[in-house]
């Protein structure tokens, strides 16, 4: 792995978290912790459901296409893009969807 890699592959995984942050974020989540709403459950009990997230989910998806580009087009190898690759694909999944699914229990 040369320093060209780790260096971009930092970069990147640096930038797809903010943007997939400023992409999930509800528009009253800065809430929690005050009153009677502690976590995001109870922020989805309290407000309306105005939850602008199915949109925001294809705009966050061209955080993959840099992956796509290294894996399938340039066949890449290094193990740093496949553990950068899988550390994004896990917070997206968690910051879109898994964290609400939590709700129901």
């Amino acid at each position: 792995m040369t320093w060209k890699v780790f260096t971009l592959g930092f970069l990147w995984c640096i930038t797809s978290l903010f943007w997939i942050v400023f992409c999930s974020i509800q528009d009253k989540e800065w809430w929690i912790g005050q009153g009677e709403i502690k976590n995001i459950c109870d922020l989805m009990k309290y407000i309306e459901n105005d939850d602008s997230r199915d949109v925001r989910v294809f705009f966050s998806l061209p955080v993959f296409f840099p992956a796509i580009y290294a894996i399938l087009i340039k066949r890449t190898r290094y193990w740093f893009v496949y553990l950068i690759t899988l550390l994004i694909s896990g917070y997206w999944l968690w910051q879109f969807f898994i964290r609400y699914q939590l709700c129901l229990w």
